[in-house]
């Protein structure tokens, strides 16, 4: 059976939302404290390990995707 494949707009928002929060960051990490910073480390390993899910899960659809059209190939 074919799966449907995930909307991409959410983890391209998500890349997006990443992307500038690592600018921010970048731009002003002297200006944060300790605890400032940390907190928007950890935002970004989120954001970031949501982006890896969402690519993981996609990786395991075409691949059973695959999966199915070469089993229909060979039964049909």
């Amino acid at each position: 059976m074919i799966q449907e494949r995930q909307n991409i707009l959410n983890v391209k928002i998500q890349a997006e939302q990443l992307n500038f929060l690592m600018q921010t960051i970048h731009a002003h990490h002297n200006d944060f404290d300790f605890h400032q910073l940390n907190a928007l480390l950890g935002l970004a390993y989120d954001i970031a390990g949501s982006v890896y899910d969402w690519a993981d899960k996609e990786e395991q659809i075409v691949l059973a995707n695959d999966e199915a059209e070469r089993k229909g190939r060979k039964n049909g």
